[in-house]
């Protein structure tokens, strides 16, 4: 396993990660001004988790994903997926009505990627990247899983948490900033699943290495059973940067 290859990651990413909430796509879909059957591409598409949701509000979707292994687990055959990345998309220029990048940006170099991003835009398209933040803070599990980690991997870190991302988006001079957007959501999950939830995180489990990560599991798993967790309610801060493809 390397950082950012989630090929033996895939099954447990589909089943654990969370969708995103349906008053955010409305507020996104708002600000991109955008009807059904518009172009969107959705970059970084994972196992379609987004892909689905703009599949659901009629646009016509272009999902961007390099990991074939994440594309097998979409079930998604109306979709047009390409094995492509951020920096190199295989879409044509100016042919799509909005980008969106979910979970995904900080894996992305943005600046290779925002001038390609800008390429395949039509002039004044928004380009969307979100990401569900885990609310440690509003729940004890969550709590518990944060300290967890801090103890046994202390040099982790989560890539997207707390990074400039409004500066980000503007530093090629591709786009122009639009706004921030949040939204509170919540996730009920089995016992299980939320063990997926860890088991599909491809970063923490590079850092970790085989052995702290396979005591983290045990830990987390001795944690649920221990106070009889047979469903874990995970609240999610759901928040989002637009920016504005400049001429």
């Amino acid at each position: 396993m390397t950082l950012g290859d989630f090929s033996d990651q895939a099954e447990a990413y589909r089943r654990a990660r969370p969708t995103y909430p349906a008053g955010m796509l409305d507020l996104l879909v708002a600000d991109a001004e955008i009807s059904a059957g518009a172009a969107v591409a959705d970059f970084g598409a994972g196992t379609g988790i987004m892909t689905r949701l703009l599949l659901e509000r009629g646009f016509s979707v272009t999902a961007i994903e390099p990991n074939e292994s994440m594309q097998n687990r979409a079930d998604l055959p109306d979709v047009r997926w390409l094995t492509a990345t951020f920096e190199s998309s295989q879409l044509a220029s100016a042919s799509q009505d909005w980008a969106i990048a979910a979970q995904a940006f900080h894996w992305a170099d943005p600046p290779r990627c925002l001038p390609e991003i800008r390429r395949i835009l039509r002039p004044q398209s928004l380009f969307t990247i979100l990401w569900n933040n885990r609310a440690n803070a509003d729940s004890e599990i969550l709590g518990w899983t944060e300290n967890a980690i801090r103890r046994l991997v202390p040099e982790f870190d989560e890539a997207y948490r707390n990074r400039p991302w409004s500066e980000i988006l503007e530093s090629t001079g591709d786009f122009k900033f639009l706004n921030h957007r949040t939204v509170r959501h919540s996730i009920a999950r089995s016992r299980e699943r939320y063990l997926d939830l860890g088991r599909s995180h491809n970063r923490l489990n590079i850092i970790a290495g085989p052995d702290r990560f396979h005591r983290f599991l045990l830990e987390l798993t001795d944690y649920l059973d221990q106070n009889q967790l047979l469903e874990v309610d995970v609240p999610y801060h759901c928040e989002a940067w637009s920016a504005r493809r400049q001429a």
